[in-house]
C-alpha cells in the first residue's frame, strides 16, 4: 500500500522535471552541446581566454619592429610636417593574458629636416614640448590600447572608449574616442593570417587589416584608416602603411631605446620603462573596474542555459508506465483480495457442512463418498420446490442461515452462490455441488476436528471412553455444555 500511495509523485515526476538538469534521457537538449556561448568556462571545450578561441592570436602576439608610411587628408604627402619624412619606424607589442589584450605602439619621427622649420608647427602636442627643438629633436608618439574576449567566444575582442588612447606620449593619454561618442569597436580574425579592426563612433570611423605575408608568420602587412564623420559623409583624414618584422623580447628593448637615442627623442617624453603586459605610460591606467565593464570573467553573460523541460516522450513514458504499474498493482491487490474472500466463503460454507450432522466426518473419508454427497445435497434442497435437483438462492441461503455460524452478509452470500453456481445458470446442480465440495475438503475436514464447530453429540466424534468413571464424566460435561 506505501507503494501505491507513491504512484502520485511518480505520474507527477515530468513536472518536476522543469528543473532538471539539461541534457538527459527524459529533458531537453543542452544548448551548451550545439552553441559554446551557453557553457560555463571549462564546459564543452568554453574559454573566455583569447588564446583558446582562435589560433591567429596565438600567431600574433609578441613583439614587432615596424616601418610606416603616414598620408594626410587623402593619400597626399607634405600636408603634414611630419608626413614628408616617410616612412618612420617604431615598434609594437602585443600580449595577450586570459581575456586580455594589451597592445603598446611606438611611433618614432626623427628630427624634422632645418629648411622646413620655417613652417609653422600646428600640432598642439609639439608645440605644448618645452625642450622640442625643430631640427634637432624628434617626436615619440605612443598608441596604447586594451580589449577584452567576448561573450561570443569566437576569438572577436571587443574594448570601451576608456580602454582605447591615441597618445600618451607625455603621460596624459589623448583619446580618439570619448565616452560620448558611442563608439563600437570590434577586432575579429578572419583567418589563420588576417585580423580585421574596426572602431566606429559617431565622430570617427577607424578601420584597420593585419595580415602575415610569409608562412612563417615573421612578416606582416597592415593598413590603417581614420575617417571623420562630417554630416552623412565620412572624409579621409589619415592613412598609415605598416611593414611589420617579428622580433624576439630582447631586440625590441635594447631596439627601442637604441632608436630613441639615435632619434634624439625629446628626453621629456621618453619612457622611463617599456610596458610589457598589463602595464602604460598612462598617469591613468585601466583600472580593474574599467576591465569588467566588458570582461566576460567578472561580468554575467546574456547566453545563459535555460531551465531544462521534459521531452514529450518520456512524460507520456512515464505516465503510461505509472498508469501501467498503478493497473497491475490494483489488480493484483483485487485479486489477493478476492482470493482471500473466496477461502473465507469457502471456510464458511465448510463449517455449516460440518454443521449440517447429516453426515459423518471420519478419517476413513466416507464423507465425500457419493451416496455422502447426494445426502448433503439433499439436506439443503429443502425449499418449497425441494427435490427437484437443484439448489436454488433461496435454499442455499436458508442453509447458510441455520446453525449457530451467524448471519451471512448479502454481498459475501451472493459471491459465494457465485463460485458455486460455476455457468451462472441461478442455480446449483449436483455436479456443480460436488465440485465445490471437491475443492473445500480440506477445509470441511479441518473443521471437522474443531470442538467450536462440531457439536460434540455427534456420534462419529464421541470422545473414546477409557472407564466408566472418565465417560461418566464427559458425559455429563457434554450436556452441560
Amino acid at each position: 500500500m506505501k507503494f501505491l500511495n507513491a504512484l502520485p509523485f511518480l505520474i507527477l515526476l515530468p513536472d518536476l522535471g522543469s528543473a532538471a538538469k539539461c541534457g538527459q534521457w527524459f529533458t531537453s537538449d543542452c544548448i551548451c552541446d550545439a552553441d559554446i556561448r551557453y557553457c560555463t568556462e571549462g564546459e564543452n571545450g568554453a574559454s573566455d581566454n583569447i588564446l583558446d578561441q582562435h589560433p591567429l592570436w596565438n600567431h600574433i602576439q609578441g613583439f614587432y619592429k615596424f616601418e610606416a608610411y603616414k598620408f594626410a587628408f587623402g593619400l597626399n604627402l607634405g600636408t603634414n610636417m611630419f608626413a614628408t619624412d616617410n616612412p618612420h619606424i617604431g615598434y609594437l607589442n602585443h600580449t595577450i593574458i586570459g581575456s586580455r589584450d594589451y597592445q603598446h605602439r611606438y611611433d618614432i619621427l626623427p628630427p624634422l629636416d632645418p629648411e622646413k622649420c620655417g613652417a609653422p608647427i600646428f600640432d598642439p602636442f609639439i608645440n605644448s614640448l618645452p625642450d622640442f627643438v625643430c631640427g634637432e629633436t624628434g617626436v615619440l608618439f605612443v598608441f596604447e590600447g586594451f580589449a577584452l574576449s567576448t561573450n561570443e567566444r569566437d576569438g572577436s575582442l571587443t574594448t570601451t572608449p576608456s580602454l582605447v588612447a591615441l597618445r600618451s606620449s607625455d603621460g596624459d593619454g589623448a583619446y580618439l574616442i570619448g565616452d560620448e561618442d558611442n563608439a563600437d569597436y570590434k577586432m575579429v580574425p578572419v583567418d589563420e593570417n588576417t585580423l580585421q579592426g574596426s572602431v566606429n563612433s559617431d565622430r570617427f570611423l577607424v578601420t584597420e587589416t593585419f595580415v602575415f605575408t610569409n608562412e612563417d608568420r615573421t612578416e606582416a602587412g597592415s593598413m590603417q584608416d581614420v575617417y571623420a564623420k562630417v554630416g552623412d559623409q565620412s572624409i579621409l583624414v589619415q592613412s598609415t602603411r605598416f611593414k611589420f618584422t617579428k622580433i624576439d623580447e630582447e631586440s625590441f628593448i635594447t631596439g627601442l631605446a637604441a632608436d630613441l637615442e639615435a632619434n634624439n627623442i625629446v628626453p621629456s617624453i621618453r619612457p622611463d620603462a617599456v610596458p610589457m603586459g598589463r602595464s602604460c605610460l598612462n598617469k591613468d591606467c585601466p583600472t580593474e573596474e574599467d576591465f569588467c565593464q566588458l570582461d566576460p570573467k567578472c561580468t554575467v553573460s546574456k547566453y545563459l542555459e535555460p531551465d531544462a523541460t521534459v521531452k514529450a516522450g518520456p512524460i507520456v513514458g512515464i505516465v503510461c508506465a505509472a498508469f501501467v504499474v498503478l493497473l497491475a498493482v490494483l489488480y493484483l491487490v483485487h485479486r489477493r483480495a478476492m482470493e482471500k474472500q473466496k477461502e473465507r466463503l469457502k471456510n464458511m460454507f465448510a463449517k455449516h457442512v460440518v454443521q449440517s450432522l447429516k453426515i459423518g466426518i471420519g478419517a476413513s473419508g466416507d464423507f465425500f463418498s457419493m451416496e455422502a454427497l447426494q445426502e448433503e445435497f439433499k439436506h439443503i434442497d429443502v425449499g418449497e420446490e425441494g427435490g427437484d435437483g437443484v439448489i436454488s438462492k433461496a435454499e442455499l441461503r436458508a442453509f447458510m442461515t441455520s446453525g449457530k455460524m451467524g448471519k451471512v452478509t448479502d454481498s459475501d452470500f451472493d459471491t459465494l452462490f457465485g463460485i458455486i453456481d460455476s455457468d451462472g445458470s441461478g442455480e446449483v446442480d449436483f455436479i456443480e455441488f460436488a465440485t465445490f465440495m471437491g475443492e473445500i475438503k480440506d477445509n470441511i475436514q479441518a473443521f471437522g476436528d474443531d470442538e467450536e464447530v462440531v457439536p460434540s453429540f455427534v456420534e462419529n466424534k464421541e470422545p473414546e471412553i477409557k472407564d466408566d468413571t472418565e465417560a461418566f464424566e464427559d458425559h455429563n460435561k457434554i450436556h452441560e455444555g
